[in-house]
């Protein structure tokens, strides 16, 4: 059952790809993000603020691309992205770079394959996961139908939902959208949402974390149990208790401690099933990871800024007319600076 050791030293013999794969991403994801560069420019000519800022975004792209190109080697040595445990939770220590000094870098990975999405659950699968989160019979019912509502495309409101003739009659701002959430933020504009995941002044409380934990609005529809949270595995996945708490443990290595050098993961489906046996019909489980968030943090003199990346492993552009027949190893669904006031301010 330990098998990472030998998957390690595979990495570590091939290792020395990195280098040139660092090179060639900085021009392929340097394309993906010309309008950022270009608003960068621009504000690069202020001062103050606007200088401290670009520069720091310049940081921030260049240590992306390293992140990307680190995945990109590993999903070229293993053929797919599993978890961290397979050696690239820290890029800049496998890439080898040296960090200027006086400069910290985070780069964190989340992981929205370890959910599934929340503009594909049924009903069934809504109410199941609301009610393991503890709420009530009526709360459970009103958050599965409301959010239906939301996003579905007709005007008829289903028995505890809500379309805009109910939200006429609130103090909501926002009628239904009759479309898929854009962003798990949207639910602060839906009648039962608002008042049980967020607080008075709209801020997710805990209740929005444990949710975003298990769901996401990226399409992915097959969850990937190397990093899927056990409320996931239990009421979505259709797993038992029994079964996740091996699965932890299988996970968590040797040393019976997650994130230490031993941690193992699933590479197939058939290393799960000698570890749980059979599951019960649930949703679909795989070993992968299909849709990664990559985010990164700068921090200089008191100043900070984040660029947070989401990119598909399953899918690349072969082709483009500015990089010739360059490919992308993976494919962008969204990049975006991290929202708020802290980018280039003082911490």
């Amino acid at each position: 059952m330990n098998m990472i050791p030998e998957r390690q030293k595979m990495v570590i013999e091939k290792r020395g790809s990195i280098l040139l794969m660092v090179l060639v991403l900085i021009m392929v994801v340097a394309y993906v993000l010309t309008k950022f560069v270009e608003r960068g420019n621009v504000e690069i000519q202020g001062e103050g603020y606007y200088v401290e800022r670009s520069r720091l975004m310049l940081h921030a792209w260049s240590y992306l691309e390293i992140a990307v190109a680190v995945l990109a080697d590993v999903k070229a040595i293993d053929n797919a992205i599993y978890a961290p445990a397979q050696g690239w939770a820290n890029p800049i220590e496998y890439a080898q770079i040296e960090v200027p000094e006086g400069l910290n870098v985070t780069i964190e990975f989340i992981d929205e394959s370890a959910k599934l999405s929340i503009n594909e659950l049924d009903e069934g699968s809504l109410f199941l996961l609301f009610d393991e989160m503890g709420f009530d019979l009526d709360a459970s019912q009103t958050l599965t139908n409301t959010l239906l509502d939301w996003i579905d495309e007709d005007d008829e409101a289903r028995i505890d939902g809500a379309e805009s003739r109910e939200y006429s009659t609130t103090n909501f701002e926002m009628h239904p959208s009759n479309q898929p959430l854009g962003s798990l933020d949207e639910l602060s504009s839906i009648i039962g949402f608002r008042e049980l995941f967020f607080n008075e002044d709209g801020v997710p409380n805990e209740n929005f974390e444990r949710l975003s934990g298990v769901v996401t609005h990226y399409p992915v529809q097959v969850m990937n149990v190397n990093s899927a949270k056990p409320l996931a595995l239990l009421s979505l996945a259709g797993l038992n208790e029994i079964q996740i708490e091996t699965i932890e443990e299988y996970l968590a290595g040797l040393d019976g401690e997650p994130g230490t050098e031993d941690d193992n993961y699933f590479a197939n489906g058939g290393e799960l099933s000698d570890v749980i046996g059979e599951t019960e019909r649930g949703a679909p489980l795989s070993q992968q990871i299909s849709v990664l968030t990559v985010k990164v943090t700068v921090q200089e003199k008191g100043s900070s800024y984040s660029l947070i990346g989401t990119l598909s492993t399953d899918l690349e552009i072969s082709e483009n007319g500015e990089t010739g027949e360059l490919e992308y190893p993976f494919l962008f669904l969204e990049l975006k600076e991290e929202s708020g006031m802290n980018n280039a301010r003082t911490s």
